[in-house]
C-alpha cells in the first residue's frame, strides 16, 4: 500500500379578553406543545424530533427492528459489532452517550452510528462493511498496530457517509516519512481496497473529518482494477465526495486515489507534511478537484501517475 446541535418562549400577559386575547393563547399553546414533541438532545442523522426507543449498555446490543433508535452507554474493553440494521427508508439509529469502546464493527446496511469514542482498537478503530452506512459524529483515538495496517476507519460498499468524525494519532508501528514509509504498518486515517473478500465502494462522501497525527494517508483509496497489483476485479469504485476535511498525515501524498472514478475533491484543508497533497493514479478519471488548501510545506497539489487520469480531469494544473 502506497505512502496517504425550542428555543425558550414567554409567557405574555393579555390585558384584554376578547377574540384576538383567546388566539394568541391558543398560538402560544400549540407552540409550547411543538416545543415540548421536539425537546431533548440532538441526533444528527435520526429523524427530528426522534427519541431513543431502545436504551442499551455498549456491552448487549439489542436486536431491533426498522427505524428503532438505540441510545447506548457504557464502556467496553473490546470492539462493538453491530449486526443489525434497516431499510434505506427506517434506518437504524445507535447513539453513543459517553459510550467508550475498542473498536467499532459495522457489519450490516441502512444504520447510523454517532456518537462513540472508539479508543485503542487493534488495527483499525472502525470497520464499516455494508451500503448505507452513516457514520457521523465519533472519535477515533489511537488504533494499535496488532500485525494488520494501523488505520482509522476502513469502509467497503455502496452509499457510505462518513462525516464530522476526529481521528487521532493513527501512527502506531509505523516507520514512515514524507517518503514513504518502511517496514510495519502504513496508518491511513481512511482506507478502503477491493478484494474476493470486501466489495466496490461507490457513491462515498467523506465530509467535515478531522485527521490529525496520521502516520501515513488521510486517504487511501484503491478500485477494483490494478493489473500492476494482481488486482482484477468486476465493476467499479466511483463516485465519491470528500470534502471540507482537515488532514495532517505525513506520508508522500494525504490522498492516494488509485482506479476510482468521478472523485470531487473540494475545499479540504491540507496541513501534513508531504510531498503533494493528492495522487491520482490507475484510471481514476474524471476527477474535480477545487478550492483546496495547502500547508505552505507541501510543494504540490496534484500529481497524475501516468495520462490515464487527464481523461474527464477538472481542477488545476497537474504537477509535474
Amino acid at each position: 500500500m502506497t505512502t496517504e446541535t425550542a428555543g425558550t418562549q414567554r409567557r405574555r400577559r393579555i390585558a384584554r379578553w376578547g377574540p384576538a386575547g383567546w388566539g394568541a393563547i391558543l398560538a402560544v399553546v400549540v407552540l409550547g406543545l411543538a416545543g415540548c414533541a421536539s425537546s431533548g438532545p440532538s441526533r444528527p442523522g435520526a429523524s427530528p424530533g426522534a427519541t431513543c426507543t431502545v436504551d442499551a449498555d455498549v456491552d448487549s446490543v439489542p436486536k431491533v427492528m426498522p427505524g428503532a433508535v438505540v441510545c447506548m452507554s457504557g464502556t467496553l474493553d473490546s470492539r462493538l459489532v453491530i449486526t443489525a440494521g434497516g431499510t434505506p427508508d427506517l434506518p437504524v439509529t445507535y447513539t453513543g452517550r459517553d459510550a467508550t469502546v475498542a473498536g467499532i464493527d459495522v457489519l450490516t446496511s441502512n444504520v447510523v452510528v454517532e456518537g462513540f469514542a472508539s479508543t485503542d482498537a487493534h488495527s483499525m478503530g472502525a470497520k464499516l462493511q455494508g451500503d448505507g452506512i452513516v457514520f457521523q459524529d465519533n472519535t477515533i483515538s489511537h488504533p494499535v498496530y496488532a500485525g494488520d495496517d494501523t488505520d482509522g476507519i476502513r469502509f467497503f460498499g455502496d452509499h457510505i457517509t462518513m462525516r464530522n468524525n476526529t481521528i487521532s494519532d493513527v501512527d502506531d508501528g509505523s516507520d514512515c516519512d514524507e517518503d514513504g514509509c518502511g517496514d510495519g504498518p502504513h496508518p491511513d486515517c481512511f482506507q478502503t481496497y477491493y478484494s474476493s473478500e470486501y466489495p466496490t465502494s461507490s457513491d462515498v462522501v467523506i465530509d467535515g473529518n478531522r485527521c490529525e497525527n496520521a502516520a501515513a494517508q488521510c486517504l487511501i483509496a484503491e478500485g477494483p482494477n490494478l493489473p500492476d497489483e494482481g488486482v482484477h476485479g468486476p465493476g467499479a469504485s466511483a463516485d465519491w465526495r470528500f470534502s471540507d476535511n482537515y488532514c495532517d498525515d505525513g506520508a508522500a501524498q494525504a490522498l492516494m486515489i488509485k482506479n476510482i472514478q468521478n472523485v470531487s475533491i473540494t475545499g479540504n484543508d491540507f496541513e501534513g507534511h508531504n510531498n503533494k497533497a493528492i495522487a491520482l493514479a490507475d484510471g481514476s478519471t474524471g476527477a474535480y478537484v477545487d478550492g483546496n488548501k495547502l500547508n505552505p510545506d507541501i510543494p504540490k497539489l496534484i500529481t497524475f501517475d501516468d495520462a490515464l487520469e487527464a481523461s474527464g480531469y477538472r481542477g488545476p494544473q497537474p504537477d509535474e
